[in-house]
Order: C-alpha cells, then sequence, then structure tokens
C-alpha cells in the first residue's frame, strides 16, 4: 500500500489522523523516519490493522503516535507531544479535512520533540552561543526552513535548548511536570526544569500521597477507604473529579496515559482524587507491581495492589482492570495537588506536616522495634536514663490505645499484664523485659520454626482470657506473637489493643474470640487473622493440642500425653504447608526467568 492509498483509506475510515512527515514533505523530518503519524487513542486499533509489522521492501516506515501516548505509540514511554496540544490539532483537522500539518504544526511538534525527547542528541546546544554541532544538526536546519515559512519565532538555528523550551512553554508546550520527570530518565538536563516547577510549591511531607481513582473504581470507594485505614493512612481530602476538570487532569498526570496497561479492560479517567498520610512511611523498596526507585513509601503500593485485587476478584476476568494511580513520593503528590486541587495545597501540606509532628517520639529512640506500625510504632526508648518500650500510636487510632491503658486497669492482678509507666496523649511507655520465649518454647515439631508453649504457659493464658470475659471483654487477636518470656518477671502479654466488650457474665472459655472467629456481627475493631480460624492457625501450632483440651482444665499429663500423639498430624501439616511454599518459591523462580 502506498501512501496515497493509506491516506484514504484513513479517511474513508473517519479515522482522527495527521500526517507530520509524509513522501514528499517539502522539509523532510530529521532522520529516516519516512511517514509520521498522529492518532487519535480510539482510533489504535483500526490504524495497526492497516500497518505491516515485519517491513517489506519496497514499503515506506510509518511511525504511529497516539495522543496519549498508548502502549506501541508513545515516544520514551510517554505521549509524544502535549496531550492538549495534539488534540487540538486532530480537532483543527478534522474540522478542516486537511490531515497533512501545517508548517507551524511540524515546526512545534520538531522542536518538541528535540527538546522534550532528545535533548543534546538533537544536536542543539544547551544555550545560544556554546559550541555544538548547530550547523550540521538536521534538527536545527529543519527548524530553520519551517521557521521561514511560518515565521513564528526568532530563528530557531541560533537558540540553544534552554531558550527554545522557554519558547514552547510560553506557547503551551511545555508536557506537565509528572511527563518531565518520566522524560528526564532518558533526557537528563530536564531535570533542571523539573527543579525549576517545583520552586513554587511547598516543600513535599513525608508520608503524603496522592491516589486518583478511576471512573472503573467509583463504586468501590468504601472498599478502597477500609483498606487505606487498614494500612495506616488517613485521607485528607476526598474530592470528586467532573466533566472538563477529566480531561484536564487526565492530560496533565501519569504522562497523559490512561488505557488500560496490562490488563483487558482500562479503568477510564481519573474521576476521583484521594489525599492520604501517613505518618510512618515505610521507605523499603517496594515490591510491588508499578513501583520504581522514586518511590518513598512501599506502603503506598502495598495497599494500591490490595485495593486492585479485591477489586477485581469481583469481576470476570476479560473486565480486569486497574482502578487506581497513585503518586510515587510526596513531591509528585504536591505536584498532583496542583493539577486537581491547586487552592487547598496550602491547607493539606500544613495538615500533613501537623501530623508528623505529632507522631515524634518524645524520647531518645535507641532502636526500632515496630513490625507493620499499621496503628503505632514501637521503639526502644532511653526513658529517664533507663530503657523502656515507647509506643506511638497514629493520628485516629487512638482508641488502640485507650484499650492498652484499660486492659491494665482491668488485668492489674494478672502477672501476665506488662507494666505500663507513662500514659502521654498519644504514646505510652512500659516497662522493658528481656524475651526469651524461644528458650521455654518445647517440644519443636518437625517443619516448623519454632517450639510449643510450655503447658503451665497454657494454662496461665486460659487465666487471663477467663479473667477478662468475666468481667465482660473479649481478648480480641491476642495470640502466641504477643507474649514475651523474661526470666525475671516471667511471662508477660505485650499487646491489647484489639480488647473490646463482649458477652456480659461469661464464665467459660468457649466461644472465646482469641480461640475462636469472631461473630460476623459483631461492630467492633476485628482484624482479619480474627475471623478465620484463629486457634487453627495461630494457637495449635503453639499449643500442640486440640482447642477442646484447652477450654477445660485438664490434668498435666494427660495434656503432655495428648500433645505427644497429636505431634503426628502437626508434623504432616508442617510438611504439607513447607512443600506449598517450595512449589510457590520455584513458581517465582520461574516466572522470573
Amino acid at each position: 500500500m502506498g501512501f496515497d492509498e493509506f491516506a484514504a483509506t484513513l479517511k474513508e475510515l473517519h479515522v482522527e489522523h495527521l500526517f507530520f512527515n509524509w513522501p514528499g514533505a517539502e522539509v523532510p523530518w530529521p532522520g529516516d523516519h519516512g511517514v509520521i503519524l498522529l492518532a487519535s487513542d480510539h482510533d489504535l486499533y483500526r490504524v495497526t490493522r492497516l500497518l505491516r509489522s515485519q517491513r517489506h521492501r519496497g514499503d515506506i516506515a510509518c511511525t504511529l503516535f497516539t495522543i496519549g501516548g498508548l502502549p506501541g505509540s508513545d515516544r520514551n514511554g510517554v505521549a509524544w507531544l502535549p496531550i492538549s496540544r495534539a488534540r487540538e490539532m486532530l480537532a483543527a483537522s478534522g474540522r478542516c479535512g486537511m490531515h497533512l500539518a501545517s508548517d507551524e504544526q511540524r515546526l512545534l511538534a520538531m522542536c518538541s520533540e528535540a527538546v522534550y525527547h532528545l535533548g543534546t542528541e538533537s544536536g542543539l546546544p544547551l544555550c545560544a552561543g556554546q559550541p555544538s554541532d548547530v550547523a550540521l544538526s538536521p534538527y536545527a536546519q529543519a527548524m530553520q526552513l519551517l521557521n521561514s515559512s511560518c515565521g513564528i519565532w526568532p530563528s530557531p538555528q541560533v537558540m540553544g535548548l534552554e531558550e527554545l523550551e522557554g519558547r514552547m512553554a510560553e506557547a503551551c508546550w511545555r508536557p506537565s511536570t509528572d511527563t518531565l520527570r518520566k522524560l528526564s530518565r532518558s533526557n537528563p538536563w530536564l531535570a533542571q526544569i523539573v527543579a525549576l516547577a517545583q520552586q513554587g510549591y511547598p516543600e513535599p511531607v513525608p508520608g503524603l500521597a496522592v491516589m486518583l481513582v478511576r471512573e472503573q473504581g467509583l463504586l468501590h470507594l468504601d472498599d478502597f477507604h477500609k483498606t487505606l485505614e487498614h494500612h495506616g493512612f488517613d485521607v485528607l481530602c476526598d474530592l470528586n473529579i467532573q466533566g472538563e476538570d477529566q480531561l484536564r487532569v487526565a492530560d496533565r498526570i501519569r504522562g497523559g496515559n490512561w488505557g488500560r496497561g496490562p490488563f483487558p479492560c482500562s479503568g477510564g479517567l481519573p474521576a476521583h482524587m484521594l489525599v492520604i498520610h501517613d505518618v510512618h512511611p515505610d521507605v523499603s523498596r517496594s515490591e510491588a507491581a508499578g513501583a520504581n526507585e522514586q518511590v518513598d513509601n512501599a506502603r503506598v503500593f502495598t495497599a494500591k495492589e490490595s485495593m486492585r485485587r479485591r477489586m477485581n476478584r469481583g469481576r470476570p476476568a476479560r473486565q480486569h482492570c486497574n482502578p487506581l494511580h497513585s503518586s510515587d513520593n510526596a513531591a509528585q503528590a504536591v505536584e498532583y495537588l496542583a493539577v486537581v486541587a491547586p487552592d487547598r495545597i496550602e491547607e493539606i501540606v500544613e495538615q500533613a506536616r501537623q501530623r508528623n509532628a505529632a507522631y515524634r517520639t518524645p524520647y531518645p529512640v535507641l532502636a526500632d522495634l515496630s513490625k507493620h506500625a499499621q496503628r503505632a510504632k514501637v521503639e526502644l526508648v532511653d526513658f529517664h536514663g533507663a530503657q523502656a518500650i515507647c509506643k506511638t500510636f497514629r493520628p485516629g487510632r487512638e482508641r488502640f490505645m485507650e484499650r492498652e491503658v484499660q486492659a491494665r486497669e482491668l488485668g492489674k492482678e494478672l502477672p501476665e499484664v506488662s507494666s505500663i509507666l507513662e500514659i502521654g496523649p498519644r504514646h505510652l511507655v512500659f516497662e522493658w523485659y528481656a524475651d526469651n520465649l524461644q528458650r521455654i518454647l518445647s517440644p519443636k515439631a518437625p517443619f516448623y520454626q519454632h517450639g510449643m508453649l510450655p503447658i503451665w504457659a497454657i494454662e496461665r493464658l486460659r487465666h487471663v482470657i477467663l479473667h477478662y470475659r468475666r468481667l465482660g471483654y473479649e481478648c480480641i487477636d491476642l495470640n502466641p506473637h504477643n507474649l514475651i518470656y523474661d526470666p525475671c518477671q516471667g511471662l508477660k502479654i505485650i499487646d491489647f489493643e484489639f480488647l473490646q466488650p463482649g458477652p456480659r457474665g461469661v464464665d467459660t472459655l468457649k466461644g472465646n474470640y482469641a480461640w475462636y472467629a469472631v461473630p460476623g456481627d459483631f461492630c467492633g475493631d476485628v482484624p482479619q487473622s480474627a475471623r478465620n480460624r484463629p486457634y487453627l492457625r495461630r494457637w495449635l501450632p503453639y499449643t500442640g493440642l486440640p482447642r477442646l483440651l484447652c477450654l477445660h482444665e485438664v490434668p498435666r499429663p494427660v495434656l503432655v500425653l495428648a500433645r505427644s500423639f497429636f505431634l503426628v498430624p502437626l508434623t504432616l501439616a508442617g510438611m504439607k504447608r513447607a512443600g506449598r511454599r517450595y512449589v510457590r518459591r520455584i513458581a517465582r523462580q520461574i516466572a522470573v526467568k
């Protein structure tokens, strides 16, 4: 198919398109590009069907770009031209029926390619007057010829990249900061443009992030909120994006590419903004899909992956999509705010700053002992010259702190309850205990990394659970991971964040919320692990006894004998679990290869 036939076919199919280079163009595009075609996103499939993937003798090469830079029609991973400008040119082309770009359009597109995609590789100097190969640069020569025809600027030939970029910015051809940052990976000099663009923004606050919910995710906003809270985030701003704002936001964020990506369907345009804040960012490297080296809080991507997975779980595979887009870091979050809600930037940033200040540890920190820090961080501190444990709760999680205090008041007669040394507005200081729990865990079943609790410890834990039940409280989420053993102080329980009122006046262990699944109609805080067979999953490997034998006062010799018999099925279960882990590990290794 020749060019004329190709162009005629596109017109017959009513494809929105514009040629920027074609055979016989008065000013050829620098390089051996053949045909350069810009098409609308929704016409990508129809155009690609007309093109051959393998070039044959006599064929004309065609470089295809789409407005949004969809996969396979992008440049450097983003849209070839600023999206709003590309959309305007296609619209004008459709109105007048002319599908060959004018000299002015070609000049602007050529300058955009040279400045933002190529940089110094275009042969242009950084600044006017610097030594360069400008006289030999095909871009400089082509720009001079096109500008001589349309006369929109002083000769671009004598301008460096910086001056030319300034002209592009004045003409509203500068891509969004989000896109510039992506382009700076292959065009390093753009980093200074990004830095200049950020000068007008407030200083980024650690933990700040923006999540843009796409159209397909709107029905799941409530679930998204719950997932964010579970991962320790608080929503500082909840804002709909409607009408023309959707296109404006879509053009200036995510490189303008809101296609389906690796999913069968597109999640749609951004339709809702969630500004979230995490006072305890996870600065470890994120292994989640889509994360890169610029991510400053791995928890954002962990939460996003969980939200995406939960939404797609209830949909047919062919309808799976990506319902969310998030900022990579706090600086990018501020940029997104500048696009979506510029009038709220100062307020939101200040709110995040105050939250971080309220979360500071009041004593010198000796070590961070936190695991997930979804509700509070746990640190070893210097408490007036002595070691102690400081637990600082996230803003909005004060109810968990209140339960810790209440547990000590209700269980002050129990030696297993750890002691509080200080109660602050958002922190608790606990007595420090040496942890030698592993030394008393025996025997150890094969295929398990830990041993079993001694019978006397199980008896004491029965007493603790029953004590709180008699007072009308349930030890939800109490499990062996909340235990430590100090050689001098004995067995200690260190976590009561989920202690909550339950049935009144219960004098039996049967049905307790530590060993039995919490009923579905319970309206308090319940971790997912407490709703799914907590005894089988969390207690059995540490007790080595059926739950029935733990509910009643059974003589120790009987429990010891029962445990010895129960080691066999426990070992088989451990072997099965170890086998599954091994298979999954091999599968991951194969997938990586």
